[in-house]
């Protein structure tokens, strides 16, 4: 592999010493939006860019999240894309998609209640022959039950079935190693209890606070929770999630999904495992601040930022008026605790403005001051200007329920009650979220329903812009079946009349209708040299954002900090928010505009010394804080009790996981998987040989077999099923070293595939690859699994994939170094090549 080297450029070197600006450290990805007109589009799109065609295709019902938030893992097992319809009819466009990927298989997740039969009906019109399988439960609870017990593995995540964004945190995870998601509740269900005493998982891993679940409903049942992964709110246990498994992850690409609504990332989280990156979740107008430092942190390169030196860049400076000088406060707040007092005509840097404050620095310590005292100078319109700061427009509203309303922490009827404000009280409104408002009573700061309240003063009108390519709909009413009026072209400036979940009131040639809000960008500070009307216009350009809030040009080469995919269109995840992670707007956040590590403004690479990674090191020196002792490996005879060319005649493809560009996994010593495939194999080879076989590889050295123009882990497994099919071989063997997150998991295991046409002649080859590879390495025996990966369901031969050790575990990794262990691990293999073809397979 190549060492990725750092370099700051020279002029990059004057902004590290520069004054903090109000755009610290901003984002800067590249975007690509995966949306649709509708949730049902979105997936149509996610499954366009991950899949040209699929073997299996899941299918749920676009409106029902409990069914599908627990099937990634069981999708990404598949190769599957998820695609959503109405559950009375296959949507048109689904069927386009279907007679596009030709199936063999199209899995209904959900009963009949969910999708109607008819479903069924319509699957079986196609021309060319469609299997349809359903999968559902009684509840959300029993079919993620159903759904991981097609996805066997010895860890198992919980996450609270009531909501989504837990189980969407850890989806991707969950995905790429095909660890099962079970739904569950604050009070476990039975379902779950009788499933976990049935499967006795090694490892459980808890997405949420305690609050989402409860220890003791697991551990009064003799279940120990291993490891859990939770925060204050969603996106800080998202954050946490991905923190957490972030070794998993095996690309820069990030996705990034609403932490409001479902559907659009459901889909995504199958492409997001395909993929092997992370699922992020944002909030529709801004990133929260834990996934954006997730996020900054994420990054590789920023663009340089502009020298102090710079008129244009030059921060402002304020000069103190009050006669008795001005306090540094804490925070910007008169409640602020004072920090110290800055004497009557101090010059001061202005380094940040907010809501009447500035943020500035004094005698070495930073705080805030009331702009009212200061003289601006040094501005370059003019000098000794007082600043008059703008005064934030204040919303109120009073309260109309009649025995009052409840102030909860977060913005929903599940969120703990802090205090109950009484009818017609009148209260400011700090924030506004689905439905939910933001205000401050009696000390205490919370979220209360904004179906229970009055605006004494309403918000200004508010202007929107049609966003979705093919334009939108006019409908009669608030929803998808309201009658259709006409079509409102794509960049069509409007005004919003009213709102009414999810959908805008407007007006467009003489007609007034709805449209759906998720299509459709809010543009503030609109101005316009015509008379204000409320028809909507059609302007040959997108009015310009305020310009405060535009970041300089970004001309750098930001690819290798990775693509943003986002899932969904602006109504989902705003213009605004994408401006913010491509860097050319501000977030809002307070946190997300502190100061973070620089970094460079681009990335050189060079090759390491030879010497410092071999590719097939013979016995490197063991990892350190280990007891591993070499001697202890005793080099066993693979021939032992087997007859020579006991395998004359057999044909056998071997295939060493990983290679070229793709290191697979890396130990605790930065050791990679693929310098112990390799070795493994050939080792394997010249045993087969000697017993007679005819022996084909994958490939024989550092380098993919795919012959692809630009290198894809697809195209990288297509070539390797290609190769299997084409040699008339009777088996696949696939070599791989395992990895998890916890250092301490050991052991071997051997996977075969129900979707491989040979699955019990497979099962027959793991079975006895398992009995004799532990035998000969002693290590924990993990078992024979089922799992769809993609060397294994699309080889038409009996096919295996052995997990040999864990790179991850210290002890094994530096057993995994040692060339008389992975001697020994291919004796084990050939033991359990020649006790297929001796003994019969079993018959159901």
């Amino acid at each position: 592999m190549k060492k990725v080297i750092f370099t700051l450029i020279a002029s990059f070197t004057l902004v590290v010493s520069a004054s903090i600006s109000v755009y610290a450290s901003p984002l800067a990805y590249p975007i690509e939006r995966l949306s649709g007109q509708d949730r049902v589009g979105t997936a149509l799109s996610i499954s366009e860019k991950g899949w040209t065609s699929a073997d299996t295709v899941i299918l749920c019902e676009y409106a029902d999240f409990p069914d599908s938030i627990a099937s990634t893992p069981f999708a990404a097992s598949l190769n599957a894309p998820i695609l959503l319809t109405q559950g009375t009819a296959l949507d048109s466009r689904v069927r386009d998609e279907i007679k596009r990927l030709q199936p063999s298989k199209v899995i209904l997740l959900g009963g009949t209640g969910v999708l109607k039969p008819t479903i069924e009906e319509d699957l079986g019109k196609f021309d060319f022959p469609i299997t349809v399988e359903r999968i559902g439960g009684q509840n959300r609870y029993e079919t993620s039950i159903h759904l991981a017990q097609r996805v066997p593995n010895d860890t198992v995540i919980l996450a609270n079935g009531d909501d989504f964004p837990d189980a969407l945190s850890a989806a991707s995870f969950a995905g790429i190693k095909q660890i099962p998601i079970i739904l569950t509740s604050k009070k476990t269900p039975e379902s779950v209890l009788n499933y976990l005493k049935e499967t006795q998982p090694s490892q459980l891993i808890v997405i949420g606070g305690e609050n989402a679940i409860p220890s003791e409903g697991l551990t009064n049942h003799g279940f120990s929770i291993e490891t859990r992964l939770g925060g204050q709110n969603r996106y800080e246990t998202n954050a946490a999630v991905i923190s957490f498994v972030k070794d998993s992850y095996e690309t820069d690409d990030l996705f990034l999904a609403s932490g409001i609504t479902f559907p659009d990332a459901v889909a995504g989280t199958v492409l997001a495992a395909k993929y092997k990156a992370p699922l992020l979740l944002s909030e529709k107008e801004d990133i929260p601040a834990p996934v954006y430092t997730y996020m900054r942190e994420h990054m590789k390169v920023e663009p340089p930022r502009q020298s102090p030196e710079t008129p244009a860049t030059q921060p402002k400076q304020g000069k103190i008026t009050p006669s008795g000088g001005l306090n540094l406060r804490e925070s910007p707040s008169s409640s602020g605790a004072k920090i110290v007092t800055i004497p009557q005509g101090t010059t001061v840097p202005l380094l940040e403005e907010q809501e009447g404050w500035y943020k500035t620095t004094y005698d070495s310590q930073t705080g805030w001051v009331a702009a009212d005292y200061l003289t601006l100078i040094n501005s370059s319109d003019s000098d000794n200007q007082p600043v008059k700061p703008a005064e934030p427009k204040k919303l109120e509203g009073m309260i109309t329920a009649d025995n009052g309303l409840n102030l909860r922490n977060n913005p929903s009827s599940t969120g703990d009650k802090l205090v109950t404000i009484p009818k017609n009280a009148t209260i400011q409104i700090l924030a506004e979220q689905s439905g939910w408002y933001q205000t401050t009573y009696e000390s205490k700061t919370g979220w209360i329903s904004a179906e229970y309240v009055s605006l004494i003063s309403p918000p200004a009108k508010k202007n929107g812009i049609i966003t979705a390519a093919n334009g939108l709909n006019l409908r009669t009413s608030p929803s998808s079946t309201g009658e259709k009026i006409s079509t409102v072209p794509v960049d069509t400036l409007f005004e919003i009349n009213e709102e009414q979940n999810g959908w805008y009131k407007i007006s467009f040639e003489s007609h007034t209708g709805w449209v759906s809000a998720e299509y459709v960008d809010i543009v503030e500070n609109i101005k316009d040299d015509t008379p204000e009307d409320s028809t909507a216009k059609n302007p040959d350009t997108k009015p310009n954002p305020p310009s405060k809030d535009t970041l300089p040009e970004i001309t750098i080469d930001l690819s290798v900090n990775g693509t943003v995919y986002i899932l969904g269109g602006s109504g989902v995840i705003s213009s605004t928010a994408q401006s913010i992670i491509e860097g050319k707007a501000s977030s809002k956040y307070k946190e997300n505009l502190r100061e973070f590590p620089a970094l460079p403004s681009e990335i050189k690479s060079e090759e390491p010394p030879q010497e410092e990674e071999p590719n097939n090191p013979e016995d490197p020196t063991p990892p350190a804080n280990t007891d591993y002792d070499p001697s202890q490996e005793v080099l066993v005879d693979p021939f032992a009790g087997i007859p020579e060319y006991a395998l004359a005649g057999k044909v056998i493809m071997i295939d060493p996981g990983h290679g070229g560009p793709d290191p697979g996994a890396s130990g605790p010593s930065k050791t990679h998987e693929k310098n112990n495939t390799l070795p493994i194999a050939l080792a394997l080879k010249d045993i087969l040989t000697q017993a007679g076989a005819e022996v084909l590889m994958t490939r024989e050295d550092d380098r993919s077999p795919s012959t692809a123009p630009v290198y894809t882990e697809l195209e990288d497994l297509k070539a390797r099923v290609a190769l299997a099919n084409s040699c008339n071989a009777d088996l696949f063997i696939s070599i791989h070293n395992d990895s998890f997150t916890n250092s301490e998991v050991s052991g071997t295991s051997v996977y075969y595939s129900s979707a491989n046409p040979k699955n019990g002649e497979s099962l027959h080859l793991a079975s006895n690859v398992r009995t004799s590879l532990i035998s000969t390495i002693n290590t924990k025996d993990r078992g024979v699994k089922q799992l769809g990966f993609y060397v294994l369901s699309n080889t038409k031969i009996p096919a295996i994939l052995v997990e040999t050790a864990f790179i991850s575990n210290p002890y094994e990794e530096a057993r995994l170094q040692n060339s008389t262990f992975r001697q020994n691990v291919a004796a084990g293999i050939f033991q359990g090549i020649y006790g297929y073809f001796t003994t019969p397979i079993p018959k159901d």
